[in-house]
């Protein structure tokens, strides 16, 4: 009897071994397989290259969806909408000074007849850089007045609380139509289709 419980002890511990090696190959690879390096700021600078040089320019802010998520009292947009033909976007001046892999893109929009000056920069995106898909670039859209206070006037108020500034967006363009689509990521904007006028 007692030969048996050695033998069952000496089974079970041999069991056990075999046991804990196979989980080890499984959780730890193997030392000769090689994972491909991915280089993010070489990346990121071959997205900015060729983003970059189809950036410049006059946009028409053909489609501006609004999804509206909370309500919000001082927000101009109330409800689900789709401006149309809302605005124009010219981007003047993008600079890689600073950082070749973010670029900063200044210029202006043209909305309401009112000339505001904008300012972004561009980030390029990981899973574009791993992977080839998704967007090329986030950015968070702000208006690029001088430093220092600034009053609204009452006609500039339905701008700046329309939530088109101040927000990010993954942006994607096309390069062979020339169209371009903001997804808004945080607010009320769904999506912005731009395209050459």
């Amino acid at each position: 009897m007692r030969k048996n419980y050695i033998s069952f002890a000496l089974l079970m511990m041999f069991s056990v071994s075999l046991l804990q090696c196979r989980i080890k190959d499984q959780i730890e690879p193997d030392p000769d397989e090689r994972f491909e390096h991915v280089d993010f700021d070489k990346g990121a600078i071959q997205i900015m290259d060729t983003l970059v040089d189809h950036l410049y320019g006059r946009w028409k802010m053909q489609e501006v969806e609004f999804v509206i998520k909370y309500a919000n009292p001082t927000g101009s947009v109330k409800k689900d909408t789709i401006f149309k033909d809302f605005a124009e976007l010219e981007i003047k001046n993008i600079s890689r000074d600073e950082d070749p892999r973010n670029p900063v893109c200044s210029g202006e929009l043209l909305l309401q007849g009112k000339v505001w000056p904008v300012a972004f920069r561009l980030n390029a995106a990981a899973e574009r850089i791993v992977d080839r898909t998704g967007p090329q670039a986030f950015t968070l859209f702000e208006t690029n007045f001088p430093n220092g206070s600034r009053p609204w006037k009452d006609d500039e108020l339905f701008f700046r609380d329309l939530g088109l500034t101040g927000e990010n967006y993954s942006i994607e363009i096309d390069y062979k139509s020339q169209s371009m689509i903001w997804k808004g990521l945080n607010r009320d904007i769904k999506h912005i289709k731009l395209t050459r006028p």
